[in-house]
């Protein structure tokens, strides 16, 4: 088991079941069975594509709250609001191509704007506007758009005005929003000491990708949003290596029952040794062995660092 503090623990154990952060998203679309929701992103998506990432983790819970629903993703990273638009528009036209699939797309999720956000306070009234545009392009596609707020960049002031402006625009076009800056922010604050994120609440693994806290947090505002329960009967483990070398997972599955025990060994590539192992928010695993034993009460990511001999 991962030798972990009593109250790192005991901390953790709410976000298998609803957010950790003050903030309470309010329901504000109920789904059907047939429905088909296309969440449009970035790399946070790219990433949450893979195992315990808010993709994957939305899936699994709609798969036991609300069997029927199906979710796709059109996603590449560095992508803004820009790739939204226009008669060659990437996003577009990829969701041109989905609306032949069976169920045919109804909700249209947009989570945009953390690059968009780059261009500091003069970028803001662009995005708005490209994001004024594309709900009409979806909503003349016959889509319930719903509106995200950009949630946070190596901190809470770069996207601010980004998540601002994005509720404006979602009271003006009377768009649904999901504020995954509101419950990301909160968390950060309600959790940051003398100006220093305790790593067991950092919901991001460099400042804005995903760490297995956040995307937790992520799918549990977005299944809250949905009137659904931020729940899940099983956990998803993700696994990497910082460095040259592999991961061996015993046993390997999809997802695991609360409680299973799960054996991860690191085995480096010839010139280079095991580090430790760290969970990808930065919050460290004690203990220096290249195997370890965990026990799955919580989605997770786990991270092996290699280095040279």
């Amino acid at each position: 088991m991962i030798p972990i503090r009593l109250a790192s623990f005991l901390a953790l154990l709410p976000l298998c079941q609803a957010s950790v952060s003050a903030y309470e998203q309010p329901a504000v679309q109920k789904l059907q069975a047939k429905d088909h929701i296309v969440i449009f992103g970035d790399s946070t998506t790219a990433g949450g594509i893979g195992a315990a990432g808010y993709v994957q983790l939305l899936i699994q819970a709609l798969n036991e709250q609300a069997p029927g629903v199906k979710v796709s993703a059109i996603c590449k990273n560095s992508r803004s609001t820009d790739s939204l638009l226009g008669p060659k528009g990437w996003i577009l036209g990829r969701f041109d191509e989905l609306t032949k699939a069976e169920p045919s797309p109804t909700v249209a999720l947009i989570v945009l704007g953390l690059n968009d956000s780059k261009a500091g306070p003069n970028g803001v009234e662009p995005y708005a506007k490209r994001l004024r545009e594309a709900v009409g392009l979806l909503r003349e596609r016959k889509q319930t758009v719903i509106l995200t707020t950009p949630a946070t960049w190596g901190g809470l002031t770069q996207t601010k005005p980004y998540a601002e402006a994005a509720r404006s625009l979602a009271t003006e076009l009377k768009c649904p929003l999901i504020d995954l800056y509101a419950v990301q922010s909160e968390l950060i604050t309600n959790h940051t000491k003398d100006g220093k994120l305790d790593p067991v609440f950092n919901p991001t693994s460099d400042g804005v990708h995903l760490s297995a806290v956040g995307d937790t947090l992520w799918t549990g505002t977005i299944l809250k949003a949905f009137g659904l329960k931020s729940a899940w009967q099983k956990h998803q483990l993700r696994t990497g290596v910082s460095g040259a070398g592999e991961i061996v997972v015993e046993p390997k599955q999809p997802n695991y029952e609360p409680g299973a025990k799960v054996t991860l060994t690191c085995k480096p590539k010839a010139g280079t040794v095991f580090a430790r192992w760290v969970h990808t928010s930065g919050e460290p695993i004690a203990g220096n062995s290249p195997t370890l034993t965990i026990t799955m009460d919580r989605h997770m990511h786990i991270q092996a660092q290699v280095k040279g001999e």
